[in-house]
């Protein structure tokens, strides 16, 4: 939903030439929001009529603007505008995304299920304590996993009265939980290494050749496992994916320790292998946990999205001009796997309100386009200048007449916000 209403810019300068304002303060924008800061406009844009909200479009711009501003790399404005490279199989809130979230979570949960019976049954018939203490790993694993395939179901409701931004941030509190136990899985694995130095224990139990065995096979299908939840975590933005791909690879590094200690025990009978490997491996698994940790704390305080996500949001905000004369303070934010994303512009003041919605309209879908169907929201403001309607304002307005509005095509992007009741 759009909000509507003048907010006051910017402001004339008494010692600026006519047709000058002054831009929005920095300094006195919030933090988390981006403010366009002067910059050089070019030559041919510059030349303005009586009324200067506007600038006069040469006739090379308005021919390339009505063909298609390229995007770099030869993409172009509109319907052409590709979304960003790590959504393009899968853009959030589509369905092929919740999909592939919820296949992919099923997937993870009964892997660890196939792995735990494995490793179980094979234990208790070779008498193995080292494959056995694997397969209650497992079953960690399974518990992990089933709070990440909850937290990605209840993420996926829809938005509702209490909750009008939806429950995205559920998958946040899902990582932050499997991170959580990631790190505390590491520094555990460290403490007992530790401990094992000290006392200079051996490998216990019997079936040695066993658990060579059984390690060498949970570590390649950890690493499958691990490799197809990444695939699946980078093609939807999903967050609690992610986390389960970091769990399953720090087993295959685990994994790897646990067999090279074996390995090398069985030949050299050296007591501090097993538990010398074992620090190195669970330093690994704790340090590899904080960027996961560090990711949703972020989240949860709403920090803004990657800053080549920004910048390409706003190459596309700049390639409405002269349509659009200025805009300010731009806000990003994450809520699971779907990107919000709010911003101010300035139209000028002559178009009717009808113009200025078919305006944010196209803007508010080439973002959606970009970053795949993302919560977008645009403030209109109108300049601070009184418009004659001048020649300018009549070129602009036949730039407009040439977008398609979003809505009245049944293209637009989705509104997954709650719609409360409407009473006429």
């Amino acid at each position: 939903m759009r909000r509507a209403g003048r907010r006051r810019t910017g402001s004339r300068n008494a010692t600026s030439p006519p047709g000058c304002w002054r831009r929005f303060p920095i300094r006195s924008a919030p933090a988390h929001c981006i403010t366009r800061p002067p910059a050089a406009r070019p030559a041919a844009l510059a030349r303005r009529a009586p009324h200067s909200g506007c600038a006069i479009l040469p006739e090379s711009g308005r021919r390339r603007r009505l063909a298609g501003i390229r995007l770099p790399g030869g993409r172009a404005r509109g319907k052409d505008v590709v979304p960003l490279p790590h959504l393009q199989d899968a853009p959030p809130g589509s369905a092929e995304n919740r999909k592939l979230r919820l296949r992919t979570a099923r997937f993870s949960l009964a892997s660890a299920v196939t792995l735990c019976l494995a490793k179980s049954g094979v234990g208790i018939v070779s008498g193995s304590l080292g494959v056995l203490a694997s397969a209650l790993d497992n079953v960690a694993d399974i518990f992990m996993s089933s709070v990440n395939l909850l937290s990605i179901r209840k993420a996926m409701d829809p938005a509702d009265e209490t909750h009008p931004y939806g429950h995205g941030k559920v998958e946040t509190l899902g990582t932050m939980f499997q991170g959580g136990v990631i790190a505390l899985t590491g520094a555990g694995v460290v403490w007992e290494a530790v401990r094992r130095l000290r006392e200079g224990r051996a490998p216990e139990g019997v079936g040695l050749d066993v658990g060579i065995f059984v390690m060498a096979f949970s570590v390649l299908a950890s690493g499958f496992i691990s490799g197809r939840i990444r695939k699946a975590a980078e093609a939807t933005g999903s967050p609690a994916l992610a986390a389960d791909s970091l769990h399953f690879r720090t087993d295959v590094y685990s994994g790897i320790g646990i067999l090279l200690s074996l390995l090398l025990y069985r030949f050299t009978g050296w007591k501090w292998l097993d538990p010398g490997v074992a620090l190195a491996v669970g330093a690994y698994i704790f340090i590899a946990a904080l960027p996961l940790l560090k990711g949703a704390v972020q989240e949860l305080m709403d920090s803004r999205l990657p800053p080549e996500t920004v910048e390409a949001i706003v190459r596309i905000i700049e390639e409405h001009r002269p349509m659009v004369q200025e805009w300010h303070d731009l806000r990003t934010r994450r809520s699971g796997s779907e990107m919000h994303v709010d911003f101010h512009v300035v139209v000028c003041r002559e178009q009717s309100l009808e113009e200025a919605h078919r305006v944010a309209d196209h803007l508010e879908d080439d973002i959606r386009r970009l970053l795949g169907n993302a919560h977008v929201v645009t403030h209109i403001d109108p300049c601070e200048i009184e418009c004659p309607g001048v020649v300018s304002c009549e070129r602009v307005k036949g730039l407009i007449r040439t977008l398609h509005s979003p809505e009245r095509d049944g293209k637009g992007g989705p509104s997954n916000g709650y719609r409360g009741e409407v009473t006429h």
